[in-house]
């Protein structure tokens, strides 16, 4: 219950400061783009457009959302109410995951009108989100400022999409098969141009396997980071 009350506060919170106008603006300016495209590069940059923003935008987001909180000192009375520290990753996480997918279905269902499988690009999308969510709150946990967050971000971020350039055909690599960025890329290609139940559910496998080690990696060092610097507090 908890949770659902600090994801609708969450939902209120980026209301509040222009989220979702904003991401309806920007997926409004991707479908225009996508929809002047020559049909036949419609899917193919309609993949790279997903893969690189809406899938990814929690990361950004929520870098601005923890360093906006430490700066005005709310984790202090936040974490002195019952609320626990895996309640409010979970709110963050439901929270912008919903935007990401809003945004997601939004520009491939204007963009590409029945040219894409729903079912396959929440798959994609959905632990997509939860991911790179989860490592901007590792990265945000660590960092003072947003410069420096935006600064870190490339050098923290790039290794988990290598596998986008073998998509756009500059640089591939067996090791991209390991990597989330691989199983996502493969379920939202998929979801174009169709993919084989092996592919699907090594994909579906691999992302999750990658959202469970990073959501250990969030929690405990927002425990550390967070947690612990204020004196204590839920677990």
């Amino acid at each position: 219950m908890r949770t659902l009350s600090t994801v609708a506060h969450d939902i209120r919170f980026q209301l509040k400061h222009g989220f979702y106008y904003a991401y309806a603006f920007v997926s409004i300016l991707y479908i225009l783009l996508i929809r002047v495209m020559p049909r036949e590069a419609r899917e193919y940059v309609s993949v790279i457009i997903l893969m690189t923003d809406p899938a990814v935008l929690g990361f950004f987001f929520i870098g601005g959302i923890i360093l906006l909180e430490k700066g005005q000192n709310i984790f202090a009375s936040l974490f002195t109410t019952p609320l626990k520290a895996g309640e409010y990753i979970a709110a963050k996480l439901l929270s912008l995951t919903l935007l990401s997918l809003l945004s997601s279905a939004a520009i491939a269902f204007f963009a590409t009108p029945g040219g894409f499988d729903p079912g396959l690009l929440i798959l994609s999308i959905v632990p997509t989100s939860v991911f790179f969510t989860l490592l901007g709150i590792v990265l945000a946990v660590r960092v003072k400022t947003i410069n420096g967050y935006i600064l870190a971000s490339p050098f923290f971020m790039t290794p988990f999409i290598l596998p986008l350039f073998g998509f756009m055909r500059f640089y591939s690599s067996p090791a991209y098969s390991l990597l989330p960025g691989y199983g996502s890329l493969q379920l939202l290609a998929g979801a174009y141009y169709g993919i084989g139940l092996a592919d699907a559910v090594y994909s579906a496998i691999l992302i999750l396997m990658w959202d469970i080690i990073a959501f250990i990696w969030a929690y405990r060092w927002f425990r550390k980071y967070i947690i612990a610097a204020i004196g204590g507090g839920s677990i």
